[in-house]
């Protein structure tokens, strides 16, 4: 079998257990039903895949790893750079910008983000779904969906952190930030893209009314953090 073959074949595979996990859920999809839905045998999926848990996981680790490479993008190409050229310094409790025009360009910049991160989570809707659903039924996959907190932690083997404090060793996250990190800024998202088709059709929404509503709502999250020439990571009144 040719490579190409391969991996048509492996991508059949993992569309048809989308749509399958979505419409049946996870625990009540066969291994089988995925053969048949992707018109390959069984023997291929365990060729790939140890197992349905396997294409699960994989499904996980996929969107985890591609939001990662677009959360990285932005730390390098904004954060430090905007560190390196003097334009920002990064404070134990803010984000401390030269002038105003560094601040305006950062959350800018920040506002790209967001909307490259819903770009990303709406194209995978069906997958983030499947994990709500499991993590709201309390299965062995509960916690995967809290996976995404590990973009937040204040740890060694946080890739965003390692990048920052390299550029900025006053860098930290906060007790409280990682919170509100997860509950105002992960959480909404989720939420969103969820319940995105019904809320769409409910209230008559195209696309571009329903993600700029969305992306406004984000706009003034942020803006609520912006202080002067400070955007502010943690409460003063809040002991971490």
């Amino acid at each position: 079998m040719l490579p190409q073959e391969h991996n048509e074949k492996k991508e059949r595979i993992i569309n048809s257990s989308i749509q399958l996990f979505s419409k049946k859920g996870y625990d009540a999809t066969t291994v089988n039903e995925i053969a048949v839905a992707s018109k390959v045998t069984k023997a291929l999926i365990y060729y790939y895949f140890k197992s349905k848990e396997d294409i699960l996981d994989y499904l996980v680790q996929s969107l985890l790893t591609n939001a990662k490479a677009i959360t990285m993008d932005f730390i390098h190409v904004n954060i430090v750079e905007m560190i390196n050229t003097g334009n920002l310094d990064i404070l134990p409790d803010r984000l401390h910008f030269s002038n105003e025009e560094a601040i305006r360009y950062f959350l800018i910049n920040a506002h790209d983000f967001y909307k490259s991160v819903l770009d990303y989570a709406l194209k995978n809707r069906a997958t983030i779904r499947i994990l709500m659903h499991e993590s709201l039924k309390g299965s062995k996959h509960q916690n995967a969906l809290f996976q995404l907190m590990n973009f937040a932690k204040s740890s060694n083997d946080n890739p965003i952190v390692q990048t920052i404090t390299q550029a900025d060793n006053d860098f930290m996250y906060s007790n409280d930030m990682v919170s509100f990190q997860f509950f105002f800024f992960i959480m909404p998202l989720i939420n969103f893209v969820s319940y995105y088709d019904e809320y769409k059709l409910l209230n008559s929404l195209s696309d571009e009314q329903m993600q700029q509503s969305y992306l406004k709502s984000f706009q003034i999250i942020i803006d609520s953090l912006v202080s002067g020439k400070d955007i502010l990571l943690r409460n003063k009144n809040y002991s971490t």
